[in-house]
Order: C-alpha cells, then structure tokens, then sequence
C-alpha cells in the first residue's frame, strides 16, 4: 500500500470512530437498557456525574464566562444501568438566581456542542439541572409541569438525580427537559416555525420584534436556520396591541391557539406562578409558532409556585411555612419582593392576560378553565402525588425543607377553595 492509500485509509477510520463516538451515547444507552422514560421518571433517582476539567472549572467560577458552554464529560447512571463517560458541553444556567461552580450552581449540558455535532443522549441533544435553590419544598416544578401536561399546555417531563463535580456530592437536582426541536417534534404534530425565548418585563411591546436570531427582546431558539426572520412575531405583536376588544379578541384567534393561552393562563394561576407571563414580572415563557404562523405558550421556571413565601425565608429570623397568595382576577398584583425591589404592592401583569380580563369572553372561558384545573388538580390525585415525591426524596430534605413540603401540599387545597369563591362571585357553575 502506497503512502497516500495509507493516508486516506487512516482518514477513514478516523471518521468512522468520530462517528462511533458521536453516536455512542445514543445507541448503547439503549442496548443497556437506559431510556428517556428512565430519565425523566419522578419515582425514582437517578445520578450524575461531571468531570471538569481545570480550566472548564476556571471559567464557571467566573460570572462573566459561566454561562459559556465548557469541555466537559459526564457519567449518567439509572438504575442498575450506566453511561460514560460521555463528552459535553456545559455551562451555568440562571438569571438572578445565577450561581458559580464553587457554589450550587443549576446547569445546562449540551451533548452537540461544538466538534461534538451530531452527538445525542438517548435521543437527547440538551438537559437541564436545576439546583432548585429557589424552592424550598423541592417539589414545585414536579408539582406544577405535572399540572400544565395534565391540562394538555406542553411542559417539560421532569426527574430528580443526584449530582456529583469532580467527585464531591452537590445533592439533589430537579432534571427538567429542555425545550429544542427534538421536544417541538415529540410534543407537536405540526411543524414549528419557530421558537422564541421571553425575557422578565419586555412582553408583547410594539417595537419587540427586533433584533435576528440571537439579538433582540425575543431571541430565536429554534427555526432562525428555515425562516430567519421574526414576521410572526410581528403579527402576533400587531395583533396584542389593538385597542378594541372585539377585535382584539378576532386577531388573536388568527395568531394563536387562543383557547391554548387561556388554558395556560389558568393553570399559571392556579399553581401560583407570579414569576410566568400573567404574572406581574411578564417572565419564564417561550413562545412557539408553527408554520401557520399560530403561537402557543410555553411555561418554564416553575421554582417559586404554590405559595412558597420567599420573602420570610430570607429575614433575620427566617420563617418556614407561610403562605404567599395573589388575587387570580386582577390585572395588577404583587410577588413577595414587590415592595422591596418595585417598591409597590401592585404591578400590571402579561397585556394579553389583562385584556382577557376586561373582555367578557374570554375572561368567562378564563375562569371556566380555572374550574377545570382546580378539578384536574383533585382527579390525578396531584397531594397525593406531592406526598410521594416528598417521601422518595425524603434523604435530601432538611427540616425546613420537609416543612415547606407539608406546607406546599395544604397549599393546595386553600387555593381550590379561593378558586371556588372566585368562580362562585363571578357565577360560574
């Protein structure tokens, strides 16, 4: 064999193991028996396992560059099955909630980072790891993505898992699906256009349409590649801001699953999720478009719901156990740091919410949804369910933990009751 046969011979082999490598993770994760259905199943815990390296480490303990995906690799394990370690990419996830490595950091891996393209995880192009350091319980984003997929709002799948960096135990995680085309195809029997991530306070303002792909009030998380432009957002913006109610009512139809949204909004209510778009800070929510150019609400970051007062966990002597509650009619309401932060007790919620409101037709079919989720809430059992969560992850919950679980699960409860008094001034039956 010559020097360049020999050279494209080597070439080859070096693709097919590239190839064997990328596909590894999904292929004999299957042969051993480990499915998506394993990940993301709520009666059990599964583990993981990072190693970073030291200058993947370097760049999460640094706020500038933590959320910058590094080199990495993890090891998965359910059960009696194991996988890795496999190559990643990951990064720090949060906001305000934002902690470094060397702190108890939530995370997002990506199995297709970089040269890795190609690369999936039973199927899996991303996760996400929440710390669930902004839930006392450990419990709400089980409890409340359980309630949105019962009332047929798309939602994550959720898990819990064990995580370990660089050998050193960081407790438990909440493991929450992530929203990519991989999740648009499984959900969705339509084709997406696209799929725009929201941003605290911005909301459907003329103007928000700007900016390309990865720029503007709504950047684009999925579909810029088929249809690089924000048109259908356009149309959904120009549709949020007309002024007569009717035909406010005709347009949205046209833009959007509106039966969809409202169901959305009712479910975010009854969970208590001040923190999503009919809440007052307008946030944690992705809006998707299918080809038609009709949106539907996606919910996210369900951390800080059913009624977890926050605000007194925080105080000199902190207090577990309270309630937090927000009127469920009302355009504008408060969050437990409201005062301190807005410095009001009252602040305008989602603009599409607080035009239902004021529109008899869609605020009847608002509160005739909120009936139905107060129902679902009682017909799977959703305490119950709570109570068992709470009892499998039982090893990782401190007192105050363990209190805010008792309190989450009454919470329930006092919520149908506030909804039966809301349905039964506005004559619902």
């Amino acid at each position: 064999m010559n020097t360049l046969s020999l050279r494209v011979t080597s070439r080859i082999i070096s693709a097919v193991l590239m190839v064997t490598s990328a596909l590894f993770a999904g292929t004999a994760a299957q042969a051993v028996g480990m499915t998506q259905a394993d990940l993301y199943n709520p009666a059990k815990i599964n583990s993981v396992e990072f190693n970073i390296p030291t200058a993947s480490a370097a760049s999460l303990n640094n706020r500038t560059t933590a959320k910058n995906y590094v080199a990495a690799s993890v090891t998965i394990t359910s059960g009696a099955n194991s996988i890795g370690p496999v190559q990643i990419g990951l990064r720090l996830k949060g906001s305000t909630s934002l902690e470094l490595l060397n702190q108890s950091p939530s995370f997002k891996l990506q199995f297709n980072w970089s040269a890795l393209k190609g690369q999936r995880f039973l199927g899996l192009k991303n996760m996400t790891l929440n710390a669930m350091t902004q839930d006392g319980s450990k419990l709400h984003e089980f409890a409340a993505y359980k309630m949105f997929n019962a009332m047929k709002v798309q939602a994550p799948r959720t898990g819990w898992a064990t995580v370990k960096v660089n050998g050193v135990d960081r407790g438990l995680y909440a493991n929450i699906e992530t929203y990519d085309d991989i999740f648009l195809d499984s959900r969705f029997t339509d084709s997406t256009l696209h799929l725009y991530e929201a941003y605290a306070f911005n909301d459907l303002k003329v103007g928000n349409d700007d900016g390309t792909k990865n720029t503007g009030h709504y950047p684009v998380k999925e579909g810029w590649g088929a249809a690089p432009n924000k048109s259908d957002l356009t149309a959904l913006i120009n549709a949020a801001n007309t002024a007569n109610a009717a035909q406010w009512w005709a347009k949205l139809a046209n833009v959007s699953d509106r039966a969809q949204l409202i169901r959305m909004w009712a479910v975010e209510n009854f969970v208590g999720q001040w923190d999503g778009y009919s809440g007052p800070i307008i946030n944690n929510h992705f809006w998707r478009s299918n080809t038609s150019g009709k949106f539907v609400l996606l919910p996210w970051g369900t951390d800080q719901t059913f009624g977890e007062n926050r605000q007194t966990d925080f105080i000199p002597t902190p207090i577990y156990g309270d309630d937090y509650f927000f009127a469920m009619d009302k355009p504008a309401v408060g969050y437990p740091w409201s005062l301190q932060v807005q410095h009001t007790n009252a602040m305008n919620r989602g603009m599409l919410f607080r035009m239902c409101l004021v529109y008899k037709p869609c605020k009847t079919e608002y509160l005739t949804d909120l009936k139905l989720v107060s129902a679902k809430a009682t017909s799977i059992k959703l305490v119950t369910t709570m109570k068992t969560a709470a009892k499998l992850i039982a090893p990782y919950s401190d007192a105050a933990t363990k209190k805010e679980q008792l309190r989450t699960e009454a919470w329930v409860a006092k919520q149908q009751a506030k909804v039966a008094a809301l349905l039964k001034l506005n004559k619902i039956k």
